[in-house]
């Protein structure tokens, strides 16, 4: 529903977050003061700043917990995609070692098949479908490669690890396809929001000053700065620092220049 918010500048999510955030703080006291029984005093105010702090720390520590989560979804992403484009780069270069003719075709094949995830699978796969590029690929390099009988001896041995490369790029291409929509579950936007809302409740109880009031919006400015950083490594596919093609890219080239 807000994904489009990854279609904007990632430095302008940063700052609508904290922007929100702060206006939230400087806005919400007016009204909840009008609220029957929430009207400050010195003795409640004491009470208010020891749970404001406490709940800010708790709620520090829950945006932290998914930050972790959110970066190690986004390096398990990127270690996927270096997998994999190694492991293609790997079968070329087995193939290229297999000394016969008729893994010349196979590796146009697997070249292809390359360009073909970078060119036609990897935006297809952001708009959640599938490449037919890739089948008309992948089809002849897989009945190609089951279809090399290989000599006893040096060949045996090579034709084996060709076997398990292709078997690996399959896999690696199935893992990557799976990991479009890795994201935070939503318990954990649940948990961040609910503590976000009752953080902005209690702070708003304290009676107001002006040196108050820019203190508190200057902390819930930083508290709305990293949700939003939070949100920009949700998704490791979308946004301005999303993962991409590029390990695959380098292996084309090294795929084209390995005969040169």
């Amino acid at each position: 529903m807000i994904d489009w918010l990854y279609s904007l500048p990632e430095t302008l999510v940063l700052v609508m977050g904290a922007v929100i955030m702060a206006g939230a703080i400087l806005a919400l006291p007016s009204l909840v003061h009008r609220l029957p029984y929430l009207r400050t005093s010195n003795e409640n105010n004491d009470f208010v700043l020891r749970m404001q702090a406490t709940l800010f720390t708790m709620t520090s520590l829950v945006l932290a917990f998914t930050l972790v989560e959110a970066e190690s979804n986004f390096r398990k992403v990127d270690s996927l995609i270096a997998t994999e484009a190694s492991q293609i780069n790997r079968l070329d270069r087995l193939l290229s070692r297999y000394g016969d003719d008729s893994t010349a075709e196979l590796r146009q094949h697997l070249l292809a098949y390359a360009k073909a995830i970078v060119d036609d699978e990897w935006p297809a796969m952001l708009r959640d479908e599938r490449s037919s590029k890739i089948r008309a690929t992948l089809g002849p390099l897989s009945r190609g490669i089951f279809a090399i009988e290989p000599r006893p001896g040096r060949e045996t041995t090579i034709y084996a690890e060709i076997l398990r490369s292709f078997d690996s790029i399959v896999e690696s291409r199935d893992a990557r396809l799976n990991a479009v929509t890795l994201a935070l579950p939503k318990p954990y936007w649940q948990v961040v929001l609910f503590a976000v809302l009752m953080l902005l409740f209690i702070t708003s109880t304290m009676q107001r000053s002006t040196f108050r009031a820019y203190v508190l919006s200057a902390q819930m400015a930083v508290m709305g700065a990293f949700i939003g950083f939070v949100f920009i490594m949700d998704q490791p596919f979308k946004g301005q620092t999303a993962v991409d093609a590029d390990p695959l890219r380098r292996a084309i080239v090294l795929m084209e220049n390995r005969d040169r």
